[in-house]
């Protein structure tokens, strides 16, 4: 399989990008604090929480176009997990980015009708934000656990004679196993383990991203000198 070079330097840029991006997300950039009910209504046209939901959409795009990149690098040697993980990662980009469509076009939609509604029709238009957040969270879910699902097979993935891909491989399936603990927490409503997850997004997330890029940028660097080496020789011949 011929490697597309270009993409694959997008995929390494779009890989350290997406660790400032989730830096973004899990830091206090765009924290709004308590909101009131009629300050939840004015979302609509509040700057800071629009340009959240673009961050979002951008790290997704980000996320989604570094890790195809992995998938180029890695497929040839685990067809099976790293094809897998793929889909899994497509599922957590794509229902994120529907989760921010559905607030920019649904919710903020409702919550403008709100504002201009009589009282009667406010009523039905509470009960719809209510159901709104609901099948939000549910997405939430859904992206949570095929993100976890995708850091486990490209772990599993990448386990092979290298020392560096064992150790991406471990960061990997403890990245997932952990994701899958947060899942869990939704149900278990466990303080304590919020709290972890808390620094875990902060701190580990972002190192991950960076640790990705760092991978993807030295198995480019092999795989094109190789080729480079191969294509001497032959003209040497």
């Amino acid at each position: 399989m011929i490697l597309p070079k270009k993409f694959l330097i997008v995929a390494i840029v779009s890989c350290f990008l997406s660790a400032i991006t989730t830096l973004g997300i899990h830091s206090s950039l765009f924290d709004l604090g308590t909101l009131s009910f009629e300050e939840r209504l004015l979302l609509y046209q509040n700057t800071t929480y629009l340009a959240n939901r673009f961050w979002v959409i951008l790290h997704c795009l980000f996320v989604l176009i570094s890790m195809w990149g992995f998938c180029l690098l890695q497929i040839r040697k685990s067809p099976g997990f790293t094809g897998l993980g793929f889909v899994f990662f497509a599922v957590f980009c794509f229902t994120e980015i529907f989760r921010q469509m559905f607030v920019f076009f649904y919710l903020n939609g409702i919550r403008q009708s709100y504002m201009v509604a009589e009282t009667t029709v406010k009523q039905v238009l509470v009960q719809n934000m209510d159901s709104a957040g609901l099948f939000g969270y549910a997405l939430f879910g859904l992206f949570i656990f095929a993100f976890s699902l995708g850091n486990i097979c490209y772990g599993i993935a990448l386990f092979g004679n290298k020392r560096l891909d064992n150790i991406l491989a471990i960061l990997l399936l403890i990245w997932g196993i952990l994701n899958l603990i947060a899942f869990g927490n939704e149900f278990w409503h466990s303080t304590t383990i919020n709290v972890y997850i808390e620094y875990f997004s902060l701190f580990y997330q972002p190192l991950m991203r960076v640790l990705l890029a760092i991978w993807l940028w030295l198995q480019l660097k092999q795989k094109f000198s190789t080729r480079d080496s191969k294509q001497l020789e032959i003209l040497k011949i």
